[in-house]
């Protein structure tokens, strides 16, 4: 059997070193992805099954069951915020095993030192009587936002008030105070709408973190509290700044748990030589030397000392020091990676801005001077959906955040102008979150709205109708006609899912187009069952392809040199038959310039094999940029993360990249990545 070091080794010649100048040949990519599995699969071989086995999760996380007084929504929604609670725990070294409340058993407790309760707005009797009888036994509990009546005596508090972000920006950073917490941050970053106001009831149970504004002007409103027994926050965890959310996670943990400090100090050295595509320090060394910047090689030799520091520390058993001193190392080999990193000139490095504010709102010039300095050299500011508009819009209604901010696209192309960056006009269509509800009610009543295979209205205008279609081109137009944009992004291209739509009008233009006789709608079209699904998934697929047609016609009227784009979905052919969005046709066709595939995620095999297939069934006269998702929904990446996904999309063949989402986070901790080696920019000649 091969070795792993091997396989690391043979993928590190083929994607290591100096970029090559020629794009790489077919069967090259074929071997990055064959050699990039078999490594994955061997490492789970050797190391997964130990790892599982040797590490019995002490954490468990309950999930609340629907009741009456639960709701599913937020049944969901809990479930959302427990996967992104377990991948923080997993980036520090713990496993946690979910539980559904309504079969929890205390069989399904033994052995658990921690129980995190995520979204449980009440408990039933028999969890009441479970959390009572772990917490007795020296457990503990981590809850965050909704404080039921019968765990908040366990926690030694009691809930007193719920407040919204009135005014907005209320609830944006909270600053710490626990100096007996090892390794706690000073603050953290966290844009909550709405919190829990709750108060000690016990001297154990002490306040540590405050609500600040957006200002940094405190208000007084505790946001963080441990006692005794656990910790209470008073809003879910947020993926802003989740990297010092991360540390602060790691902090209360080991304070809660005193066992648990071994564990993040032995995760916190392994991790400390993961960096980027280099596996091990070997390959960090190797790359760094090839790169040849003598800072970069220095940085690499303090890493390498703070390593054999912390890992004398652990030896030790003096583990808090052990998790500081690797947490510095790591840092410096980090830094070593982004500086051997270099600049392309000929590529898009681009970033999505969905805020439309910028990084800092009424400041577009602070954004793109930073943007610039860091190597980007576009930027797709969200300035309209379906329904509103940033910018004094004839034909949309107008956002609050026009009304607050001004024209907010106005702002964004004379900064970005001032910086050299282009900006391609990001444009949200169908979509109607954002609109003002009475302008969805006149959609409604019109008949403009979907409607799903159960006859659910959605907040969503139907692609099949006219007036819908005249309305985005229109509002696209005027943005053309009034705006000196280098181009127009769309995004939310498709259909919300195959689940829609089915309104009466798609039926009413589906039987005019096929001729077929419809008489159990929807039934004979849904997906996979009905009769006639095939040939709705193609007709749906024309509805959205007819925008992209007509916008390309328009746009190219009016200056051709204008370049139309859009973020689609990675899985190809998967979303035309489930959202009916078909853009290897719209390339094929000539109907976009580039396309912007959203690649979000963590897995590096699986964002790899994603590009593979989108270069080898794109026409080579339409350039593909990867959407990397460095603060997506479902993909939360570490900056040496991001620039790993750089330098393969680079290596891959991918014209360029872009990031998503630009903010305070990725300002403070991607951009100064980029800005040491991928986008380092050039210095002038002296004349």
């Amino acid at each position: 059997m091969f070795s792993a070091r091997f396989l690391s080794q043979n993928l590190s010649d083929a994607v290591g070193g100096t970029l090559r100048p020629r794009l790489p040949a077919k069967t090259k990519r074929q071997s990055v992805i064959l050699l990039i599995f078999l490594t994955g699969m061997l490492l789970w071989i050797t190391n997964g099954y130990n790892i599982a086995s040797a590490q019995q999760a002490k954490i468990a996380i309950v999930l609340p069951s629907a009741t009456s007084r639960v709701s599913e929504s937020d049944v969901q929604y809990s479930r959302s915020v427990s996967k992104r609670l377990n991948q923080m725990l997993n980036s520090i070294g713990f496993i946690a095993d979910t539980f559904e409340e309504a079969s929890l058993s205390k069989a399904q407790l033994e052995s658990r030192r921690l129980i995190v309760l995520p979204l449980n707005a009440s408990v039933t009797a028999r969890t009441t009587m479970l959390l009572t009888d772990f917490v007795a036994d020296g457990g503990k509990l981590f809850v965050t936002y909704n404080l039921a009546d019968t765990v908040a005596p366990l926690l030694g508090l009691r809930q007193t008030d719920w407040l919204k972000d009135d005014p907005p920006g209320r609830f944006s950073t909270i600053q710490l105070n626990a100096p007996t917490i090892s390794n706690i941050p000073i603050s953290v970053r966290q844009a909550s709408w709405n919190i829990t106001v709750a108060e000690p009831t016990t001297p154990q149970t002490k306040i540590i973190g405050y609500w600040h504004d957006a200002t940094g002007k405190p208000t007084g409103l505790p946001a963080l509290f441990m006692g005794k027994t656990g910790v209470f926050f008073s809003h879910v965890f947020l993926p802003d700044d989740i990297q010092t959310k991360t540390r602060l996670l790691a902090s209360l943990l080991g304070h809660l748990v005193p066992e648990f400090q071994e564990m993040l100090a032995k995760e916190a050295i392994e991790t400390i030589i993961t960096i980027g595509h280099t596996k091990d320090l070997e390959e960090l060394e190797q790359f760094v030397q090839q790169g040849g910047v003598p800072e970069a090689i220095q940085v690499l030799k303090t890493g390498r000392d703070l390593m054999q520091q912390a890992r004398a520390a652990y030896k030790g058993k003096t583990y808090n020091t052990a998790i500081t001193t690797a947490r510095t190392s790591r840092a410096a080999f980090s830094k070593a990676y982004f500086l051997s990193h270099t600049s392309i000139e000929k590529e898009g490095r681009a970033v999505w801005n969905h805020s439309g504010l910028g990084a800092y709102p009424g400041d577009w010039n602070r954004s793109a001077k930073e943007l610039a300095a860091a190597g980007i050299n576009m930027i797709f500011p969200n300035v309209a959906w379906a329904g509103v508009a940033h910018y004094p819009s004839k034909i949309l209604p107008q956002s609050k955040t026009f009304s607050q901010y001004g024209d907010q696209l106005a702002q964004c192309v004379t900064a970005a102008y001032k910086h050299g960056l282009e900006v391609h006009a990001w444009k949200i269509t169908w979509n109607l979150e954002g609109a003002p509800k009475e302008f969805i009610t006149k959609m409604r009543e019109a008949g403009r709205t979907q409607v799903s295979a159960t006859g659910k209205p959605l907040n969503w205008l139907c692609p099949s109708h006219p007036e819908n279609v005249s309305l985005e081109l229109e509002s696209m137009l005027e943005i053309v006609a009034n705006y000196d944009v280098d181009g127009i992004h769309l995004d939310y291209i498709r259909y919300p899912g195959s689940h829609a739509c089915y309104c009466e009008e798609c039926r009413k233009r589906f039987t005019l187009a096929t001729r077929l006789q419809i008489e159990e709608w929807p039934a004979v079209v849904l997906p996979q069952t009905g009769t006639y699904s095939d040939q709705y998934v193609e007709w749906r697929t024309q509805q959205i392809t007819r925008l992209v047609r007509l916008l390309h016609k328009r746009v190219r009227e009016v200056d051709p040199d204008l370049k139309i784009s859009a973020a689609v979905f990675g899985g190809y052919p998967a979303c035309v038959t489930s959202i009916g969005q078909d853009w290897i046709a719209w390339a094929n066709a000539g109907y976009i310039d580039f396309v912007c595939p959203m690649n979000y995620t963590e897995n590096t095999d699986y964002f790899t094999e994603l590009l593979v297939n989108q270069l080898a069934l794109m026409p080579k006269d339409v350039a593909i940029y990867p959407g990397i998702g460095a603060t997506a929904s479902n993909s939360l990446l570490s900056p040496d993360a991001v620039i790993e996904q750089i330098y393969l999309s680079r290596y891959l063949g991918s014209s360029g990249w872009a990031i998503f989402d630009y903010s305070v986070d990725i300002s403070e901790t991607v951009l100064s990545a980029l800005a040491m080696g991928v986008g380092k920019q050039k210095a002038k000649p002296v004349h």
